[in-house]
């Protein structure tokens, strides 16, 4: 791909009011200091493919000290990439320093990024991005898109495209291959051959990226409303068990459990789409999910637990050990998973059975109404009626409309 030493600026092809107006007011105030500044990645890509952002952030010439004295409610964050959260209102905005690419080593040899506060030029901000869609900027002020990568090409023709080699983009920061896949499946998107061979190849690298940083992008993944085609493709591109490697592991031994695994977020996929936003918690209660219950049999137990109230968080302690999660992140993931068994008589494998009962406690928690989700998601996914989730759920609304 030629670069172009000049941006191509083009007419903004959307109203005005899709824009954020207490953002487009830092911007303002910004520029009117004599800071070169634009809206930059996602909410670029976001409005010029109809979607209406989230966030807007910003990148600008100013250095983080000097947006810090332009804005008296601000404060800069982070370490490996100094930011500014500039406040209005209720609203945290964005602001970035305009980056350049770290200096390459002598050879051929690719440095991974490990350091990523060297300034540059809003054209060095552009190209040292990921895939052209999110290197355009955006300037409301003069009305136009600021397009140094030919990424609006990109979005007319809904592509995936590597701003540069795409084997170097890669090897430089190996998440974005897990980047390569939210943004297929988020918005559908397809990459270029060259794109999904150099994933291919630079997959083993992951491993060597910090655990966390990967297990939080696993974590955007499953808000993109197709989890389950996302697992198809880090199983395609051989990542799964780079990522998520004991969960990888049950995969492996075969039989049906793929297609179940996908059945369940096939329904977790379809909550997300009509406006469910679930918690990490859920999320990994969801992923975790047939593997746990089958740990549940005592008889084909393959995890060192004292019993089956135990087996969730024993599953999730190796994850926890690799990617240190939030407590509170497991804490609500495998309470709704303890909640399953008590409620769903299918998972009753004590030799002695008895009707379940939940505690009036339980149902008052605040993970009660995701793990009644999280049964819904499962009758359905395994053909069963819904009757379950009926009873439950009008329980609940009974311990809600009782007196204190």
């Amino acid at each position: 791909m030629e670069i172009e030493q000049a941006p191509r600026r083009t007419p903004m092809p959307f109203s005005r009011r899709k824009l954020d107006r207490r953002a487009v007011d830092v911007l303002k105030r910004l520029q009117e200091a004599g800071h070169e500044t634009y809206f930059v990645g996602g909410c670029v890509r976001d409005l010029l493919l109809g979607r209406q952002p989230k966030d807007f952030d910003l990148a600008t010439s100013a250095s983080p000290n000097q947006v810090r004295r332009l804005f008296r409610r601000s404060r800069i964050i982070g370490r490996r990439f100094k930011l500014v959260h500039v406040y209005a209102g209720r609203q945290v905005y964005e602001v970035a320093t305009f980056r350049s690419a770290p200096e390459e080593a002598i050879g051929e040899e690719v440095q991974v990024i490990r350091d990523d506060n060297t300034f540059g030029t809003a054209r060095e901000d552009a190209l040292r991005r990921d895939f052209r869609v999110n290197g355009l900027f955006l300037d409301p002020v003069a009305s136009e898109i600021v397009d140094w990568v030919d990424g609006l090409a990109d979005i007319r023709n809904r592509r995936l495209s590597a701003i540069g080699d795409p084997l170097r983009r890669f090897q430089e920061d190996p998440v974005r291959i897990l980047r390569l896949v939210k943004f297929m499946r988020r918005l559908g998107l397809e990459p270029g051959e060259a794109e999904v061979a150099a994933a291919q190849e630079v997959a083993p690298l992951l491993v060597e990226s910090a655990p966390p940083r990967v297990v939080e992008e696993v974590f955007r993944l499953a808000l993109t409303g197709d989890l389950a085609g996302v697992l198809e493709d880090l199983t395609a591109l051989e990542v799964l068990h780079l990522v998520l490697p004991d969960l990888a592991g049950w995969l492996e031994r075969g039989g049906d459990r793929f297609d179940l695994l996908v059945a369940r977020v096939e329904r977790l996929d379809e909550w997300i789409r009509d406006g469910g936003e679930p918690s990490y918690g859920l999320r990994l209660a969801m992923l975790y999910g047939p593997f746990v219950e089958e740990e549940l049999r005592p008889e084909g137990r393959t995890v060192q637990a004292r019993d089956g109230a135990s087996v969730p968080s024993v599953v999730f302690s190796a994850l926890q050990r690799r990617a240190r999660l939030p407590r509170a992140v497991l804490n609500r993931a495998t309470r709704i998973l303890q909640a399953q068994a008590r409620m769903d008589p299918a998972l009753d494998f004590r030799k002695r059975r008895r009707r379940r009962s939940a505690p009036d406690w339980m149902l008052q928690q605040d993970f009660f109404a995701e793990a009644l989700e999280c049964l819904r998601c499962r009758l359905e996914a395994d053909g069963r009626e819904l009757d379950l989730y009926d009873e439950w759920h009008e329980r609940a609304l009974f311990m809600e409309d009782r007196p204190g």
